[in-house]
């Protein structure tokens, strides 16, 4: 364990808790650091950030005869932004993670029934999806792993479910080890469950769909009936004021970086809600 510096640590120490969920967020985030060690990181980057631009906004401000109170609140905004961006990252990682297994979880897993319906060994069929399916691949090989080395199947099967951020591989770790412990029909009931999981990603593609339509309205409305409307009314008042008066540059070149912008968030927007599922390719 790295040797923590003393200031830092004691702010993350006072900070530790007020939030409780944090280690079980950095497991489900795939990140190895302890609560204390992942919050010192964060404080020392947001102090040095917010010590940066404070001491910029400092010099401005004796520059140009402004108040000093400019640098103590770009210090505190800066570090609350950075300190709040630190903290949600694990979150962040969280959704993608989720995303990337869930694309690969149906294969995967009809993958394992396949090969336990013609007689394979169940850890054998893990071992044969180790490769080939992403993220899923990614976490079944840790869980092979940790049974090579001697840990009981059902017992890795159950801890990884804990900490996976992806519901749907969840249920399908926790059949395994249900219908291990239980003696029950392994491929039976993990088919069972696959179909429920495939159903609902079926239905999450028609919800997604579905909320498209109000999306490129207000899209539609926003960047192209709004602007181009709006310029053209500005054109014609300004011909009946005078006809020596125009539009600035400027103004029409915030104007479009400004709708570039308003593009650019909806086209993320869209792709970042897109369901990633690889039936849709």
């Amino acid at each position: 364990m790295s040797k923590r510096m003393p200031i830092i640590s004691n702010i993350s120490d006072a900070m530790l808790p007020y939030l409780p969920g944090l280690g079980r967020k950095l497991n489900m985030a795939g990140d190895k650091r302890q609560p204390d060690e992942f919050l010192d990181g964060v404080v020392l980057t947001a102090l040095a950030m917010a010590l940066f631009t404070a001491a910029i906004s400092a010099w401005l401000a004796v520059l140009y005869w402004i108040s000093l109170a400019l640098p103590v609140l770009v210090f505190i905004a800066v570090f609350l932004a950075f300190f709040y961006y630190g903290y949600i990252y694990p979150e962040l990682r969280i959704i993608k993670r989720k995303k990337d297994i869930d694309n690969e979880i149906v294969f995967a897993a009809k993958h394992i029934i396949v090969e336990i319906s013609s007689g394979m060994p169940l850890f054998d069929a893990l071992v044969g999806t180790t490769h080939g399916y992403g993220a899923v691949s990614d976490e079944i090989k840790k869980i092979v792993e940790r049974v090579t080395f001697g840990e009981p199947l059902t017992h890795v099967l159950r801890d990884t479910a804990e900490k996976t951020p992806s519901p749907s591989f969840r249920r399908i770790l926790i059949q395994i080890a249900n219908s291990v412990v239980s003696g029950a029909n392994v491929a039976r009931a993990l088919g069972a469950t696959v179909d429920q999981i495939s159903r609902e990603q079926i239905l999450e593609v028609k919800e997604y769909g579905q909320k498209l339509n109000p999306l490129i309205m207000f899209y539609l409305v926003i960047a192209v009936i709004f602007p181009s409307l709006g310029m053209i009314f500005v054109m014609i008042l300004l011909s009946f004021v005078g006809k020596n008066m125009s539009i600035p540059l400027v103004y029409l070149i915030l104007v479009a970086l400004l709708l570039g912008f308003v593009q650019y968030m909806f086209l993320a927007f869209v792709k970042s809600s897109r369901p990633r599922y690889a039936f849709l390719g």
